[in-house]
């Protein structure tokens, strides 16, 4: 069995992540990434044309979505939304996430007014 070519400790980049929704790569498979992100506040409502994945490292997260009952995801709580499906992400009190989804695709919202 080959071992892998790097060990990324989330603890470590956690401290990183100074904004609201700024990212961190922390592996890619193929054409897909792992980001983890620091969901605090509001995001924008969005929607993209591949899928992702949420994982839920701490805190909690809530999906709103156009047509489509609330998700609220606690720590380890894992859920995906799927192409074309207009969603509100956001964090009353913050949470560690990890985001996986076709790299070319990453959505950064940009702040309130920008």
């Amino acid at each position: 069995m080959s071992s892998p070519s790097f060990i990324t400790a989330i603890d470590e980049l956690t401290p990183l992540l100074t904004k609201p929704y700024f990212h961190l790569e922390v592996g890619q498979v193929n054409d897909h990434a792992a980001y983890l992100l620091r969901f605090e506040g509001e995001s924008t409502w969005h929607r993209h044309t591949q899928d992702e994945m949420y994982v839920v490292l701490e805190g909690e997260v809530k999906i709103e979505f156009h047509n489509q009952p609330t998700r609220i995801l606690k720590k380890h709580c894992v859920t995906v939304v799927r192409a074309y499906t207009t969603h509100h992400p956001s964090s009353e009190q913050g949470a560690l996430v990890l985001m996986m989804k076709p790299k070319e695709m990453f959505y950064a919202p940009q702040a309130k007014g920008e």
